[in-house]
């Protein structure tokens, strides 16, 4: 894992609020006793790219439409025509066939024959791109990452970072799909394979923009960098590791102006009202291995308990005891219910208003867990037992028992707070079976090796495995956002589909974690966003992936007559968004 950028923690981060928003508190109070009519408003400051607002009217304001300078560029809706939306099923459709898959245990890249078919990719790519790969400058970096780059007029710019991965996670047993997996069938409604909604449609959809710009010889003035790793599903060491290696060495750290990946929870519906789910940050990620070693022997003179059936019940207590949700001020989560408060209040619990004015930041959070829905994890550390392993053979007793917890850590907790937490909820397994624990971390918890002479009956190790910090939030108060927020609105406002709707962008927590754990050294500005409504991509990571072609847009009427289907429309929004975000912050006059 490479060396992250440090920050402050969850809750180190909510102290400073709290104690900010008592100094402010006592900053007004003295300017009300100097001056009784003097106006205070210091309680609105920004914090953490978000502002405290006490004041449901100024909740969740919405950015002006971004709508790109008149040039000699074509609109982007001329991406709405029967051929463009044809050759984007090719395209897609031949990307998919190629079958990127990296493994857990994918060796380097020069020695593992599995790599192979990226080679084949970038032979695809060639074809399908000739522009960008004529124009564009190419670097592969690690082998299989691409790093293009569009260079700009003035260099005085920063550069703008779009950002994709080439992988898959493999596929399975084929014959469990409906088409075969690295088929790209198309069946007028969707096109099927693995990759095709994660996220080969967005790499597509990057380089047609591209493709498309350059078909009408327009040169940036402000340059653009595409970086699209290979390994994004098993971590993305070898891959955006490598890219950001190489774009620090080319262009220094904090010098891009924003970048952008995949990711967000996409466009919601909710009325008259479209949501707009960017991510601006992610939660923290950490596994822990816990191990029991006890004594064996013949099974047919067995302990009241084996190993398995003590590590059964350390998992039962592990489960029983899940981590508190909580919605702190500093969650971009609470500025998302904000929004749906203040532009849909007919679809929020009546209760909802008041207590984000005043209400407790546990009892808040609590209400909203108990609903059971997925943004329950918005709010609370996820604990996941996926792995279990123990016992060599049936008549002989297990000797090791081994589970790992996977961990997505909520904004206001850390992998120390992880820590404790299991410590404490063991501590009554430990005590009831006369074991040992030892507990070696990588965040301090380390103890000492015991020896095993003095175990009574057994020892449990605690091991940490993979660690990733919780990502920092990106700004959704500044000059970078208003541009991103307002070309989203011009997009999604602009389709029939939207038509009459209002587009509400707001900057929400990601559960997962992407390849911007790599890119946190090169801008504040990171965004994760792939503009897809729901039921539109279907199965990542499942059996029977694929993007939906449904007519999901109602009322457009295009050149394929009745053929209108909600992929096709949602590459054509894809297009539109990159191309229009191209030009937007190619005529933006700020550094």
């Amino acid at each position: 894992m490479m060396p992250m950028r440090p920050r402050p923690r969850g809750e180190d981060l909510d102290k400073c609020d709290r104690g900010n928003k008592i100094l402010l508190e006592a900053a007004e109070a003295v300017v009300k006793v100097v001056d009784p009519k003097a106006e205070t408003q210091f309680l609105d400051v920004p914090r953490h790219g978000h502002s405290y607002r006490s004041d449901p009217e100024q909740w969740c304001p919405l950015p002006d439409v971004a709508v790109p300078k008149d040039d000699s560029l074509k609109p982007s809706e001329h991406f709405i025509n029967s051929e463009q939306l044809e050759l984007q099923v090719q395209r897609l459709s031949a990307a998919v066939r190629v079958p990127t898959e990296s493994y857990d245990d994918n060796g380097d890249v020069d020695e593992d024959p599995r790599w192979k078919p990226f080679e084949d990719f970038h032979q695809v790519l060639k074809q399908l791109f000739p522009l960008v790969h004529s124009q564009l400058k190419l670097r592969k970096v690690n082998r299989y990452g691409l790093l293009y780059t569009f260079k700009g007029t003035d260099t005085s710019k920063k550069p703008i970072l779009f950002t994709a991965h080439q992988d898959v996670v493999p596929a399975g047993t084929a014959s469990r799909w409906t088409y075969p997996p690295y088929e790209g069938h198309f069946d007028g409604s969707f096109i099927w394979g693995r990759g095709a909604a994660d996220c080969k449609n967005v790499l597509i959809g990057i380089l047609s923009a591209i493709e498309d710009l350059l078909s009408q010889s327009f040169v940036p003035r402000r340059t653009i960098v595409l970086a699209f790793g290979f390994d994004e599903e098993t971590g993305g060491v070898r891959g955006a590791a490598a890219l950001n290696q190489s774009l620090v060495e080319e262009w220094g750290p904090e010098s891009f102006l924003f970048v952008l990946d995949e990711g967000g929870m996409g466009i919601q519906s909710q009325g008259d009202v479209l949501y707009a789910y960017p991510g601006v940050g992610e939660k923290g990620y950490y596994d822990i291995q816990l191990t029991l070693e006890v004594k064996g022997g013949h099974s047919s003179r067995p302990p009241r308990h084996t190993g398995i059936g003590i590590m059964a019940d350390a998992i039962v207590a592990l489960e029983n005891e899940p981590y508190a949700p909580r919605l702190t001020h500093s969650n971009p989560f609470r500025r998302v219910l904000e929004c749906r408060t203040k532009y849909s209040p007919e679809a929020v619990q009546p209760w909802l208003r008041d207590a984000l004015l005043s209400g407790d930041e546990y009892e808040i959070a609590k209400k909203l867990a108990e609903e059971e829905t997925e943004e329950k994890w918005l709010l609370q550390t996820s604990q996941a037992i996926d792995v279990i392993n123990g016992g060599i053979k049936v008549n002989a007793l297990p000797e090791n028992v081994e589970f790992q917890v996977n961990h997505r850590i909520a904004l206001h907790e850390s992998a120390q707070y992880i820590d404790g937490h299991i410590q404490k909820v063991l501590e009554p397994i430990i005590r009831k079976y006369d074991l040992e624990l030892h507990f070696n971390t990588r965040n301090g918890s380390d103890s000492e090796e015991l020896d095993k002479e003095t175990v009574s009956s057994g020892t449990l190790k605690a091991k940490g495995l993979q660690v990733i910090d919780i990502a920092p939030i990106s700004a959704t108060d500044n000059n970078v956002w208003s541009i991103f927020s307002g070309t989203i609105r011009h997009i999604f406002e602009s389709t029939e589909s939207g038509t009459g709707k209002t587009v509400v962008p707001a900057g929400n927590i990601m559960t997962g974690n992407t390849d911007t754990v790599h890119y946190w050294n090169l801008t504040d500005n990171i965004y994760r966003f792939t503009p897809s409504r729901n039921g539109t991509r279907l199965n990542q990571h499942g059996i029977d992936e694929r993007m939906g072609l449904t007519a999901h847009l109602e009322g457009i009427r295009l050149y394929y007559g009745k053929l209108s289907n909600d992929t096709r429309h949602f590459e054509v929004r894809l297009l539109n968004l990159f191309t229009d975000l191209i030009r937007n912050f190619d005529s933006w006059e700020d550094a």
